[in-house]
């Protein structure tokens, strides 16, 4: 055991607590303890992973991946990282058919968070592809969960469930047939945002991989820059690359030091940023598939230029017929001269079986906002009851600003969900910061 300071990565939350890790767990550190909470790399942004009361829970640093070329599946310890499981993958000609756009992310977070991606018009989120996994309970029991028969409510519940129903210890991920380790790419711009949704809805229609970057900033038109991609077939790769089609790329990375004030994200830095990029010469043709997938993880600790103050990030989904909804946000940034550099758009396809999953048939938005705006943040938690009545939601996983009647209304299988994390965990020892806000827990 060993105290460690756990932060989320928006860095507005955080938490000294005793971690120990799975090897050193005995029932009776349940029964000395009142709560506590799996962890991982921190990746989630603000409460979601914190549990300021309880002790943390660590998988112990195996890395254990193992890998079934013929079944297409692999066995993963969750302290693997999706970067980890991509790259064994990848050797044996094979991907994970969903991960997010960061490969800093476990096994174990991505199930609890039911990670989407670039894929989830095709491939859903996350755990559409899990066919296994091994929970430990609050008992030290452990138990295998499966998508369907008798565990099936404790797997769904699990799934998406913010680490809530235990600690993942392992799991089996279905993986899908490649050719190479690279994807051929197509970019255009869009003027604004009626020309990016549209864009978004043709790349759709053609690529596996599709995202488009907005500009939150300038006039916030919605203008932005559509990116999409298909895995690569060899015979599409230069001779060079032929030789090697597998070749794992070794990623430049940048560490971004911790000395930015808060006021570094302001108007003027974002919109020259947003202006270079949206200028920036568009990719066309053949890239390796993990920068293409992850961009910004060439800059390790991306997360500092917002200061020690931080960051939020809203991210919303909504139905189709429902885009003035987005066109509302980006009036009210506008309106509060509140920028951001990282603004994604995405169209989610069918929702899969989790009880507190968040992506559904519909758009989905994500904007990073520093803590410090406090009026803006204000004017979104004004903004939550209209999205509550147009059957959006808030990606809990990123959550900071919603209350317990909100979270309700948003997530109408929570009452379900309960049930069932009773059932699993009748003393409610695992809890978090925000399960406790929104009742969860």
């Amino acid at each position: 055991m060993k105290v460690i300071k756990h932060s989320g990565w928006g860095r507005t939350h955080s938490s000294f607590s005793n971690c120990y890790e799975v090897d050193e767990v005995t029932q009776s550190l349940f029964n000395e303890n009142q709560c506590g909470l799996a962890i991982g790399l921190g990746r989630s942004y603000g409460d979601s992973s914190i549990s300021s009361d309880g002790l943390y829970i660590k998988v112990n640093n195996t890395k254990k991946i193992e890998i079934d070329p013929a079944q297409m599946i692999a066995t993963c310890s969750a302290d693997v990282t999706v970067g980890d499981l991509e790259r064994a993958s990848i050797k044996n000609n094979l991907f994970v058919p969903t991960v997010p756009g960061t490969e800093f992310v476990t096994i174990g977070g991505a199930i609890a968070s039911n990670i989407h991606g670039k894929s989830h018009h095709i491939s859903g989120s996350f755990g559409i592809s899990v066919l296994e996994i091994s929970l430990m309970k609050s008992n030290a029991e452990i138990v295998k969960l499966y998508p369907i028969g008798d565990t099936s409510k404790f797997f769904w519940a699990t799934v998406g469930g913010l680490g809530l129903t235990g600690v993942i210890l392992e799991a089996k991920i279905k993986l899908e047939r490649i050719e190479t380790a690279y994807v051929t790419v197509e970019e255009r711009r869009a003027q604004n945002l009626k020309e990016l949704v549209n864009l978004v809805s043709d790349f759709d229609a053609r690529y596996q991989y599709t995202v488009a970057w907005i500009d939150l900033s300038g006039d916030y038109s919605g203008r932005g820059i559509v990116s999409g991609a298909n895995h690569a077939k060899i015979e599409s790769l230069s001779k060079k690359k032929q030789r090697k089609p597998n070749k794992i790329k070794n990623l430049k990375r940048v560490k971004a030091p911790d000395v930015f004030p808060s006021w570094f994200i302001n108007k003027n830095t974002v919109s020259l940023f947003n202006l270079l990029w949206y200028k920036k010469p568009l990719v066309q043709g053949v890239k390796h598939i993990q920068p293409f997938l992850h961009p910004l993880d060439s800059i390790l600790n991306w997360n500092r230029i917002y200061g020690k103050k931080g960051f939020i990030q809203f991210q919303f989904q909504v139905p189709d017929q429902e885009l003035q909804f987005i066109v509302k946000i980006l009036d009210l940034m506008k309106q509060h001269k509140v920028v951001s550099f990282l603004g994604v758009l995405k169209k989610f396809g069918a929702a899969d079986y989790s009880l507190l999953g968040f992506a559904s048939p519909g758009w989905t938005l994500a904007i990073d906002v520093p803590a410090g705006k406090i009026d803006f943040i204000e004017e979104l938690k004004n903004q939550l009851s209209e999205l509550i009545e147009i059957k959006g939601r808030v990606y809990l996983t990123k959550d900071s600003i919603l209350n317990r009647n909100q979270f309700q209304k948003m997530y109408p299988n929570q009452k379900e969900w309960a049930l069932i994390k009773k059932e699993i965990d009748p003393k409610g020892f695992w809890q978090s910061d925000q399960g406790r806000r929104l009742g969860l827990c």
